[in-house]
């Protein structure tokens, strides 16, 4: 099990319940069951937490890519899209994230990294570099728009934004 699992999985569960103004030592060892000296053993600032907790998120999430395989563009965007309650809960993860990159530069050089990343795979499917932009670009739209939406209603926002360009592009 990765170093102190369970402290990243609550910072995940504030993050995407309450925000990263929410964020502390406290609020994430009262969501993990623990103490603040033990958050503090393995993470000493809300810093250190912010960052464990964006390479923690990050890795699940490309693990989740590798496990589901998508054999498609579309099929890789439906994995990121806050169509149910799980990606719901990631996506509102991320724009926390976003947020902070914006302020912090060692999380904004790990953000454009996993953008770097995640555009590879795109251009490795076979888009140019400015598709591959463009489909992320449109992703993180779509994203915040959806988390704006009951969730009953994101489907026909995707289906009228994101499948019309997605059907011109090969794979």
């Amino acid at each position: 099990m990765k170093r102190a699992a369970h402290v990243l999985d609550a910072v995940l569960n504030v993050l995407a319940e309450q925000g990263i103004g929410a964020l502390s030592v406290r609020t994430v060892a009262a969501a993990a069951g623990v103490s603040p000296a033990q958050v503090q053993y393995y993470y000493r600032t809300k810093n250190d937490l912010v960052r464990a907790g964006f390479e923690y998120a990050r890795e699940q999430f490309l693990a989740e890519i590798q496990a589901a395989q998508p054999k498609s563009i579309a099929g890789f965007v439906e994995l990121w899209l806050p169509l149910d309650e799980p990606r719901a809960r990631r996506a509102r993860v991320w724009l926390a994230y976003a947020a902070a990159a914006v302020v912090d530069p060692v999380l904004r050089k790990e953000s454009a990294k996993l953008d770097r990343e995640l555009r590879q795979w795109y251009v490795d499917a076979g888009l140019s570099e400015e598709a591959a932009a463009q489909v992320l670009a449109m992703i993180d739209g779509v994203t915040l728009q959806c988390l704006s939406l009951p969730l009953p209603d994101r489907r026909a926002l995707v289906d009228r934004t994101i499948g019309p360009f997605l059907a011109t592009l090969p794979g």
